[in-house]
């Protein structure tokens, strides 16, 4: 049996570290996502190479962890627009001032 640490360690034989990774990536975690009464009010759509999830908002649903995954993937994406957005516009003019 191949455990986490080996895998990250990259001990064990590769067919055994895909097997190990597909069947922790299928272990179901909890997830709630926020919901308020304006813009977060509607369920999400998740899709990852062709299984689709419909997850709703405000209340504790299972999913496998590839889906949670994919889930911060856009939480992160969608903080970091939401920075350049904001601030990263006041970067750029700080650096064409110092020309």
């Amino acid at each position: 049996m191949v455990t986490a640490t080996a895998v990250r360690e990259g001990k064990g034989n590769n067919i055994v570290k895909e097997k190990y990774m597909k069947e922790n990536l299928t272990e179901l975690v909890a997830v709630r996502l926020f919901k308020d009464n304006d813009k977060y009010n509607s369920d999400v759509f998740v899709s990852v190479n062709c299984n689709n999830y419909l997850i709703r908002r405000g209340e504790t649903v299972m999913v496998p962890l590839f889906i949670k995954k994919e889930l911060d993937r856009a939480e992160l994406q969608r903080k970091r627009a939401e920075y350049y957005r904001d601030e990263g516009w006041k970067q750029s003019l700080i650096v064409q001032e110092g020309k």
